[in-house]
């Protein structure tokens, strides 16, 4: 673990300690006295090795990690103290994270303290170099078993502080540092620079290894602002393989990054067409209240992935009236089964608020880190729950014209830049779209031929650096996920065209205090509100698509109903949910030979696509012929003849049924009457849905959910309504309850009766000799 530390925890450091001359020509390290500051950190190393006993072989390992620096100002030295507070690792064999308990027993536990500890390195003010460098909790083990923390924890030349010293601030201006071998002697030379920040890039290369990347510094202070450093190299000699190399992809960025570094993620960079948006349709003052965004008192809580993840529902709103990345979290408090308050530090690394089309709602994701390396680890066995509050800050969205000049042209709104460049194509331009944390032009555009938008990779970049690299030196680069729209025009040149600018502005409109549960809390206290709503059909935007071998299933009214065999040795006969509540199939018919009797089955999934949901209820109800025991569906020569009593037009009406605070828990005896066990337990749980239904405050039906908090993994066809009654007589709903309806039969009955001949059994020797 702690050789996988070296270039990670030193790079923030790495072109921080430049010359003491003049403020903005020369970079200079100018921490203050007690100054501290956070990163993020990143590492990606992939080995490969060639063994002659085991062959070709590689490994990956990814770390993140955040990492505190705090300064104390003394006489001839600058004494930085790190601390890493969170740190997580994955690899081959499985993973580590600092709140988990690793099972290593003492030599866990040493190494925890240590890294608890932290180090200290200090600094010589007027030559840069590292003068002393203290591990305040060493194992004592480390030196018995012959390995040097120091060494351990700086064996790259790179992770160690100091190395640039008087680079003068101007393009062009280079500095040349000797590496030990392999590495290369590496070129560092000032790109770019403004009033705050100054850009360096980083190159080298020789017969073994290769180095690339940027580093972003703070011009006055001298911090690393972001990195990303690209390495190539061979194995250490003492490697016990033949033949080997190492290549490690290094970030660091401020602790309120948004964005990780994922170099999987980033490898997926096709284009894709962005058509033209109507923006005339939008509706600025379709704005979801505040009392609507912010409806759930409670959210869901998990621990999985390194980190946890805040989850809370905004059910019935969409993304659009939501207002993209308008809330913010504070005020966290971890809490132990009896609401008393952990000791947890907990860090945000990111809010995230997005769509969920399934159950047409938005989601807003709250990442949190769990700080610390002993305490933390029980801590987080007690936790069953996180006090938050969230806040809802006012978004708006303006739609701008945009100039379009064959020379180029561009526009800066709140930090975020589009430019335009011509490219050598007539009529052809490159619109980037650069952003800020809280200001953005999104992807969506109007008054183009075409558009294609592709993901920024850094250009200066050498051959051997990959397409995911190249994107990460982008980002380091640029400080965001810049993207590119290739637009061109077939006609003249419009004078402009429209681009969606969007913005959260520092206008709080509303706070609520939150309180996220972990799943098995939610599951079995029914005094808890419900965190999201379970809708009881599936979405239509979520339907199957249909293939060219896919029946077709079609409703139709009770008068023009018929049953159909679409031309094969098969019968159907489709209902709507309601029809099928009122009315009573009955099927007689006999097929030659066969033992079993004929009956017409309900089937949920007549098209064989293995797609019936658990908690859903079919929006049709598909009855097929099939033998009582289910096995044969195909019958020859066979007549059916079908008989639906209906006991007349099925209609909804409401249920006089009062609803208390925990609108979301009915009880059964108000539907049923007191008598309803020796009625109804035994009862398919889809037959009570067919004559019951539970809406929200949207009409929209919702989910009844198992009694047991085993899981919701289960088939309404196939399970008793027993099964989803409490030992108190509720039943739990998937949501909050404005109406109980329950379905009657109105007007006079009704009956439909069919004869269906099958085919004959196909002459298959006549059909062989054909062919």
């Amino acid at each position: 673990m702690l050789g996988r530390l070296s270039f990670v925890a030193f790079s923030a450091l790495l072109v921080v300690a430049c010359s003491e001359s003049g403020p903005p020509k020369t970079l200079s390290f100018n921490p203050d006295d007690g100054e501290q500051r956070r990163y993020q950190m990143y590492s990606d190393t992939n080995i490969k090795v060639e063994s002659k006993h085991y062959g070709n072989r590689s490994e990956r390992l990814k770390t993140m990690m955040l990492l505190d620096y705090e300064v104390s100002d003394k006489p001839d030295i600058y004494s930085i103290r790190m601390r890493p507070q969170y740190m997580r690792m994955e690899f081959p064999q499985g993973d580590f994270t600092s709140f988990e308990d690793d099972g290593r027993g003492s030599s866990g536990d040493s190494i925890r303290k240590m890294m608890d500890a932290g180090f200290t390195v200090d600094i010589d003010k007027d030559t840069s170099a590292m003068v002393d460098f203290t591990i305040h909790e060493e194992p004592e083990d480390f030196r018995k078993q012959g390995i040097d923390p120091l060494q351990e924890i700086l064996n790259d030349e790179l992770g160690r502080p100091g190395f640039i010293n008087d680079l003068k601030v101007e393009k062009g201006a280079t500095q040349v540092l000797e590496l030990k071998s392999p590495l290369p002697e590496i070129t560092f030379t000032v790109e770019d620079f403004t009033d705050s920040t100054v850009t360096l890039s980083a190159s080298g290369e020789n017969n073994e290894a290769k180095v690339f990347g940027y580093v972003v510094l703070e011009r006055e202070t001298g911090w690393t602002q972001r990195l990303t450093m690209i390495m190539d190299m061979p194995l250490p000699e003492e490697a016990a393989v033949s033949d080997g190399s190492m290549r490690m992809v290094t970030s660091i960025f401020p602790e309120d990054w948004l964005y990780g570094q994922n170099l999987e993620h980033l490898g997926y960079d096709e284009p894709f067409t962005i058509d033209n948006t109507d923006f005339s349709e939008l509706n600025s003052n379709n704005k979801a209240t505040d009392a609507e965004v912010l409806a759930n008192d409670s959210g869901k809580m998990d621990l999985y992935g390194g980190r946890i993840s805040l989850t809370y529902s905004h059910p019935g709103v969409s993304f659009e009236s939501m207002g993209s990345m308008s809330i913010k979290v504070k005020d966290l408090i971890a809490k132990d089964s009896k609401g008393d308050a952990l000791d947890i530090k907990l860090h945000e690394n990111g809010v995230f608020t997005y769509t969920d089309s399934r159950n047409e709602k938005s989601e807003t994701l709250i990442h949190l880190l769990p700080l610390g390396w002993t305490d933390v680890v029980d801590d987080l066995e007690q936790m069953t729950s996180i006090e938050a509050t969230l806040e809802r800050y006012e978004t708006s969205y303006e739609i701008v014209e945009f100039p379009i000049d064959k020379d180029g042209s561009s526009i800066e709104m709140h930090g975020a830049e589009a430019i335009l460049t011509p490219t050598k194509k007539d009529k052809e331009f490159e619109l980037k779209l650069t952003a800020t944390n809280d200001s953005y032009f999104d992807s969506q555009i109007n008054g183009v031929s075409r558009a294609v938008l592709n993901y920024d990779t850094d250009a200066s970049a050498p051959n051997w650096v990959s397409s995911a690299e190249s994107r990460a030196l982008a980002i380091a680069k640029r400080g965001d996920y810049a993207v590119t729209l290739r637009i061109a025009f077939e006609d003249e040149l419009p004078e402009t065209i429209e681009l969606k600018f969007n913005r959260v502005t520092d206008n709080k409109t509303s706070e609520k205090k939150i309180v996220f549960y972990d799943e098995e809390t939610l599951r079995s206290d029914t005094s808890i509100a419900p965190v999201d709503t379970v809708p009881l059909f599936k979405s239509d935007e979520m339907a199957v698509s249909v293939n060219d071998r896919d029946l077709e299933f079609s409703t139709s009214t009770l008068d023009e109903l018929e049953p159909t065999s679409f031309d094969r040795a098969q019968l159907y006969l489709t209902l709507s949910t309601e029809q099928a509540g009122v009315c009573e199939l009955n099927t007689e018919a006999k097929s030659k030979g066969n033992k079993h009797k004929l009956v017409m089955r309900e089937n949920a999934d007549p098209n064989r696509r293995n797609v019936v949901s658990h908690l859903k209820m079919p929006k049709k109800v598909v009855y097929q012929l099939m033998t009582d025991d289910g096995v044969q569906r195909f019958f020859y020569d066979t007549e059916v003849a079908l008989k639906l009593r209906c006991d007349g037009q099925p209609e909804w009406q409401p249920v006089d049924i009062a609803l208390g605070e925990k609108s979301w828990m009915i009880p059964v005896e108000s539907l049923l009457g007191e008598d309803w066990d020796e009625q109804q337990a035994e009862v398919a749980m889809s037959e009570f849905l067919r004559k019951y239904r539970f809406l929200n405050d949207s009409g929209k039906a919702l989910a009844v959910l198992p009694q047991n908090d085993g899981g919701y993994s289960v088939d309404y066809l196939n399970s008793e309504f027993s099964e989803f009654v409490s030992d108190d007589g509720f039943l739990r709903i998937g949501g909050r309850v404005d109406k109980v309806e329950q379905l009657v039969a109105k007007g006079d009955p009704v009956t439909k009766e069919w004869t269906h001949q099958l085919p004959p059994m196909p002459d298959f020797e006549s059909l062989q000799e054909a062919n």
